[in-house]
C-alpha cells in the first residue's frame, strides 16, 4: 500500500497526546534512580584532582575498615573499568560499593592515592602548537580523520560520483583551479566554537540488580539493544544474560549514548555498576551527581578557516575548509565528519564544482567529549554561515539571496563522506529557499533590514540568517531497525519497538504511524518499548534517524498484520483480501461498507485452552529501503536531511554589551509533520543555540589546575524562555519519497544556524564581526574598542 493510495490521514498530522505524557507530568514515570531493592547498594566515585597524572600508589585500607563498606574498585583489582594513568580532573581514580551513601562518602574520603602530576593541555589552541604537553603518550594530539577521500569520476546522466579514493582531505574537483575560475574570493579565519555541554536534567546512572540469573540493567537509553550488547561485551559475559530497561530516560538531546567498550566516553557508572553487582550478587545503584555529570560528554568545541571562490554574480565555485574539533580526554571523534554537511559537499552543493574539506579531531586534558545535538554540523555551519556572510557584504548582494542561489535543492549530490558504503546520493527534498521566504516576510526583510553603517545611537537593532543542513540516518551497515505489531481479537493493537524516546515523542509517532497503517484509533494502539527482553532491535536514536529508520520498521511491520489479518476476514466475507480495510468496529468491504465482521468474529474460537489470540507482524529495515532508491537502482540513494533557515533579530545596548529583545525564527522543512505540537516542541531546542551564544555557555577551565569553573545550572545557565522568544514555523513539502508518509526528519537542526545567525546579527547592529562564541558582553565591548581586551 502506497502513500498515494491512502485516504485521508486520520492519525498522522494530528497534534494527539504523547503515550507517555500523563505519566511523565503527573510523576508517574519511573526513572532509573525510582527502582529501589533490597539491601540495595550505593555507589561513590573517587576522581582525579588533576588534569594529567599517573598513580604511584593507591591505599584503601582504611576505608575497607569502615563497617559497612561492601567493595573498594581500583585499577589493580578491577582494571576493566579503571587505569593507572588519569587524563582530565574527574577521571576515575577508584569506587566505594557500600551499604548507604554516607558510608560510601566517609570511606572515599579515606583512600590515599599518591599521584606523579604531569604537564596538561586546556584548550584545542594549546593542543595543536608544536611541542605541546601529548594528552596520551606517543600520540599526537590532533589526528586526521580517517576516512578522508577524494570523490571522482562523476556519471554525466546522474550527476553522483563513482570512484571513492582514500586522501588526506575531502574533496572533489580541483580546489586551485575553482580559485583560479573565481572572480571574488572571500576568507575567513579562526572562527572558534566553545567547548559546550548537553543540558540534560537527568543525570547519568543505573540501577543494576541480579536477580539469580541475570542482570537487570536499569538505565536511560538512546538505543537498548546497541547498548546493551557493548555491556555485556565489556563484561566478559553472554547477551542472554542481560536485559536492559530503560522505562524512562530524563532527557538527552544525543548526549547519552553509552558506549562502554571506550573507556574515554562517559559510560562508567554502567560497569562500576554492574562489575560490582556480579561480585556481591546484590543491587548496586552508581547514579552521578549534578557536578560529576557536568565533567562528562562536552562537546562544539571547533575552530575553522573557510575560503570561498565566487562568479561575480555570487555562484559558487570553490570551497576550502579546515576544522579542528577538540574532542577532550578522548571521548566521540565522529562528530568531526558532520562539520562538512556545511560546505560545498552538501549544503551548498547546489553551484560548488570544487571542494577540499580537511578535518581533524584533537584530544586535550579536558574533560571528555560526545556527540549531542546537531553532533558536530553547528560548528560547520557557523564557520560557513558567517563567511557566506561577509561575502554578501563584499559581493554587494542581499544576505538572503547569496544563499538562495546556492543553497542545496531537491535533487542535488550529497557528498557527505560517510565511512558507509555508498559514494555519493540524491537530496531527496529541499525547501531552504521557501524557508528563507518566509522568514524574510515575518521579519519584513525587504524594508527592515539595513547595512550597519547607516545605524547609530546607543541601542542598535540587527538582524541575521543562518541555513543549515542536518543528516537524518544514512544507509548503510549496521543502520537496520525492526519492529513487531500486534493486533488483537478486541479490535486493540500494539507495537513492540525498542526505539528510545528521550523526550522527542517517538513513541508516540510511531503509534501514529502505527494507528494510519491499521485503520484504527490512534488511543487503541499501545505501546512495549521499555527492555530489551521483550522487544526487537532498533536503531540507536542519533543522527535525527528514528522517524526515517524505525518508521519504515513500524510502518511495514504494521502493513504486514494487517495483511494477515484481511486474509483470514476474507473467506468468512466471501472477498478478496485486497477488497477490506479495518476501522474501530471490525473489518468491512471496501465497496460495501456495511458488510462488516468484528476483530472476534475473524480471529475466531477463542479459549482458555486454544485459539489465536493475537496477529503478529514484523519487518526489519535494512536500510535503505526500497523506496529510498531512485528508480530502485541499489547505486542511486535519496538521502533526506534536516533542513532550513533561523532568522534573529535583537538589540544591543553598545554602552554595556547586552543584548535584549532576542527573537528567534526557526524555520524548518520536515516533509510531513507526522505531530505537528511535537515538532513545534523540537523546533524550540533552538534554545541551546541562544544559550551558547548569548549567555556566556562555555567549558570555562582554571588554567592553573584544569578545574571547571562552570559545574553546575547557576554557572552554566540553559536557557529559557524568559531569556529569548522563540517562534517555530513548521514548513510542509509531503513529496520525500524516503518516508512513507513524507515525513524527512527533525530534532537535531534546531542547534545547527543559531550561533551564525547570532554572529549576523551582531554585526548587522553594531558593524563588528565577533568570530568567536559565546557573544558575551565584554567580547561586543572590546570589538566596538571600549574596553581592552584580555588574554584567556
Amino acid at each position: 500500500m502506497g502513500r498515494s493510495k491512502m485516504s485521508k490521514l486520520r492519525s498522522i498530522a494530528v497534534p494527539v497526546r504523547q503515550k507517555d505524557g500523563r505519566a511523565r507530568v503527573t510523576g508517574e514515570a519511573k526513572y532509573y534512580a525510582d527502582y529501589l531493592f533490597q539491601g540495595m547498594l550505593q555507589t561513590r566515585i573517587l576522581r582525579s584532582p588533576y588534569p594529567s597524572a599517573d598513580i604511584i600508589s593507591i591505599n584503601i585500607e582504611k576505608a575497607e575498615a569502615i563497617a559497612g563498606v561492601r567493595l573498594i574498585m581500583t585499577h589493580e583489582n578491577f582494571p576493566k573499568a579503571f587505569r593507572g594513568s588519569l587524563y582530565y580532573v574527574g577521571d576515575l581514580v577508584a569506587a566505594v560499593i557500600a551499604d548507604t551513601k554516607e558510608i560510601a562518602e566517609a570511606a572515599r574520603a579515606l583512600i590515599e592515592v599518591e599521584y606523579d602530576k604531569k604537564k596538561a593541555v586546556l584548550s584545542l589552541e594549546d593542543a595543536i602548537k608544536p611541542g605541546a604537553p601529548q594528552v596520551f603518550a606517543g600520540e599526537d594530539n590532533c589526528h586526521d580523520w580517517e576516512f578522508h577521500a577524494q570523490l571522482s569520476d562523476q556519471d554525466p546522466e546522474t550527476g553522483l560520483y563513482k570512484t571513492k579514493t582514500p586522501s588526506d582531505y575531502n574533496g572533489f574537483g580541483d580546489i586551485e583551479q575553482g580559485f583560479a575560475e573565481s572572480d571574488v574570493i572571500v576568507e575567513m579565519k579562526d572562527l572558534k566554537y566553545a567547548y559546550t555541554k548537553s543540558p540534560a536534567m537527568e543525570t547519568r546512572g543505573c540501577t543494576v540488580n541480579y536477580d539469580g540469573a541475570r542482570l537487570q540493567v536499569y538505565t536511560h537509553s538512546q538505543g537498548m539493544h546497541d547498548e546493551k550488547y557493548s555491556l555485556a561485551q565489556a563484561l566478559g559475559i553472554g547477551s542472554d544474560k542481560v536485559n536492559y530497561i530503560s522505562p524512562y530516560t530524563g532527557s538527552s538531546f544525543g548526549g547519552k549514548n553509552s558506549n562502554v567498550l571506550d573507556r574515554n566516553l562517559p559510560s562508567h557508572y554502567l560497569l562500576i555498576a554492574s562489575l560490582a553487582c556480579l561480585q556481591l550478587k546484590k543491587a548496586v545503584h552508581c547514579a552521578y551527581s549534578r557536578e560529576e555529570e557536568m565533567i562528562c560528554s562536552w562537546s562544539r568545541g571547533s575552530q575553522a578557516d573557510v575560503k570561498i571562490g565566487f562568479k561575480k554574480d555570487g555562484t559558487m565555485v570553490a570551497m576550502d575548509y579546515s576544522h579542528w574539533q577538540e574532542t577532550g580526554a578522548g571521548g566521540d571523534k565522529y562528530p568531526a565528519k558532520n562539520a562538512m554537511l556545511a560546505t560545498g559537499a552538501v549544503l551548498y552543493s547546489h553551484n560548488c564544482k570544487h571542494l577540499r574539506g580537511k578535518i581533524r579531531y584533537v584530544n586535550t586534558n579536558r574533560f571528555p567529549a560526545v556527540g549531542w545535538q546537531g553532533y558536530g554540523a553547528p560548528e560547520g555551519t557557523y564557520a560557513v554561515e558567517v563567511t557566506m556572510d561577509v561575502a554578501a557584504e563584499k559581493l554587494g548582494m542581499d544576505p538572503i539571496e547569496i544563499r538562495k542561489k546556492n543553497c542545496m535543492r531537491t535533487g542535488d549530490i550529497d557528498a557527505g563522506w560517510d565511512p558507509l558504503e555508498y559514494k555519493s546520493a540524491y537530496v531527496s527534498s529541499a525547501a531552504i529557499r521557501e524557508c528563507l521566504d518566509i522568514g524574510a516576510e515575518r521579519l519584513d526583510w525587504q524594508n527592515s533590514w539595513q547595512h550597519p553603517s547607516k545605524k547609530s545611537g546607543r541601542i542598535r537593532s540587527g538582524m541575521g540568517v543562518g541555513i543549515f543542513a542536518m543528516g537524518a540516518g544514512r544507509p548503510g551497515v549496521g543502520n537496520s531497525s525492526e519492529a513487531m505489531v500486534k493486533i488483537f481479537p478486541d479490535g486493540s493493537a500494539a507495537l513492540v519497538c525498542a526505539i528510545a524516546d528521550i523526550g522527542q515523542g517517538q513513541h508516540t509517532v510511531q503509534c501514529q504511524i502505527t494507528a494510519e497503517v491499521l485503520g484504527l484509533p490512534y488511543e487503541k494502539v499501545g505501546i512495549v518499548c521499555q527492555d530489551t527482553d521483550s522487544t526487537p532491535f532498533a536503531t540507536l536514536v542519533a543522527n535525527s534517524c528514528g522517524t526515517w529508520i524505525q518508521g519504515w520498521a513500524t510502518y511495514e511491520a504494521a502493513l504486514d498484520a494487517k495483511r494477515q489479518l484481511l486474509k483470514i476476514a476474507a473467506p468468512i466475507l466471501n472477498v478478496q483480501a485486497e477488497e477490506l480495510a479495518l476501522s474501530e468496529q471490525g473489518i468491512y468491504v471496501v465497496a460495501e461498507p456495511e458488510r462488516l465482521i468484528s476483530f472476534a468474529e475473524a480471529f475466531g474460537s477463542i479459549g482458555h485452552y486454544g485459539g489465536r489470540h493475537e496477529i503478529i507482524g514484523y519487518y526489519c529495515n535494512n536500510s535503505p529501503h526500497d523506496r529510498c532508491l531512485k528508480d530502485g537502482k541499489k547505486d542511486e540513494v535519496y538521502i533526506p536531511k534536516e533542513k532550513g533557515a533561523q532568522f534573529v533579530s535583537l538589540d544591543i545596548d553598545t554602552e554595556t554589551g547586552m543584548m535584549d529583545n532576542v527573537k528567534v525564527y526557526m524555520i524548518q522543512d520536515v516533509g510531513k509533520a507526522l505531530n505537528p505540537k511535537i515538532v513545534e516542541g523540537q523546533l524550540l531546542t533552538c534554545r541551546h543555540g541562544v544559550e551558547n551564544a548569548m549567555l556566556g555557555n562555555d567549558c570555562i577551565v582554571d588554567k592553573r589546575n584544569g578545574w571547571l569553573m562552570t559545574p553546575n545550572f547557576i554557572d552554566y545557565r540553559p536557557a529559557t524562555s524568559l531569556d529569548c522568544d522563540v517562534v517555530p514555523i513548521i514548513v510542509e513539502n509531503p513529496g520525500d519519497p524516503t518516508h512513507p508518509f513524507g515525513a524527512t526528519a527533525c530534532g537535531e537542526g534546531a542547534a545547527c544556524p543559531s550561533l551564525a545567525a547570532f554572529s549576523n546579527a551582531i554585526y548587522n547592529a553594531i558593524g563588528v564581526r565577533l568570530i568567536e562564541t559565546p557573544f558575551t558582553p565584554d567580547k561586543i565591548l572590546n570589538a566596538l574598542g571600549k574596553i581592552k581586551g584580555r588574554k584567556k
